[in-house]
């Protein structure tokens, strides 16, 4: 029985303790931990929970307070791994249509910091350059050999940096980031394509004819609420 995905509630917690005193400077936060999730599910080759989860953490482990706070994160975390390879499963690759198999998850500082906009999906974004560095070799030699692949990659990693990985003049503006963040789900999927058809042989994809989801349009999942509200947010 698959494990349920991380309620607002629940990754909040997780989130919390992720940014205490009581985790090493260096830990991720949720949106970075996603990145990270996304890059290792659908990159080359399956990394191991051991090898992926003391970098959450930066290589030192927690203070936890008791064994059970302990439990409780470390179930957060498992849950939080499984729901994205769930996302991108054998089972859910075959419902691939117009709605994205994820939707990353995208913090928003609104109302905390009045130029949040300007960092938006960096932190995703950092997360996953970090779970390409698992197979640093695999994904350097795809993108030294494929330039589709490399700017699906660049698309990606631009919103870490805020302009183009090999030029520094090319800035992403906020509107051109808040675009670049709705399309994050199919560049992901994109990606996924790429490691898939170099694992396994050509394999089957869909062309979308419709319209990628803006920040402020309704979102996919049916909430009625605005993407950028929803899992945009």
């Amino acid at each position: 029985m698959p494990l349920a995905p991380l309620t607002d509630e629940e990754l909040e917690r997780l989130d919390d303790f992720l940014m205490s005193p009581r985790t090493p400077d260096e830990t991720m936060d949720v949106e970075t931990l996603d990145g990270f999730l996304v890059a290792l599910t659908i990159g080359p080759e399956p990394v191991p929970e051991e090898e992926w989860l003391p970098q959450v953490f930066s290589g030192t482990p927690p203070e936890f307070a008791d064994q059970q706070e302990a439990d409780e994160v470390m179930d957060l975390l498992r849950r939080h791994a499984a729901t994205v390879a769930d996302a991108f499963s054998v089972k859910q690759r075959s419902n691939v249509g117009d709605d994205p198999l994820y939707f990353p998850l995208i913090l928003s500082d609104e109302g905390a910091d009045e130029k949040w906009q300007e960092s938006l999906g960096a932190y995703w974004a950092g997360g996953f350059r970090l779970g390409m560095l698992a197979h640093e070799a695999a994904w350097q030699a795809a993108l030294d050999e494929d330039d589709a692949f490399y700017d699906t990659i660049a698309a990606i990693l631009t919103l870490e940096e805020g302009h183009h990985p090999e030029d520094e003049s090319d800035v992403l503006s906020v509107p051109q980031r808040e675009e670049r963040v709705s399309e994050l789900p199919w560049l992901v999927e994109d990606v996924m394509f790429y490691w898939l058809e170099a694992r396994y042989g050509k394999v089957e994809t869909v062309v979308r004819d419709g319209d990628k989801v803006g920040r402020n349009d309704p979102c996919p999942c049916g909430s009625g609420k605005k993407y950028k509200k929803c899992h945009g947010a």
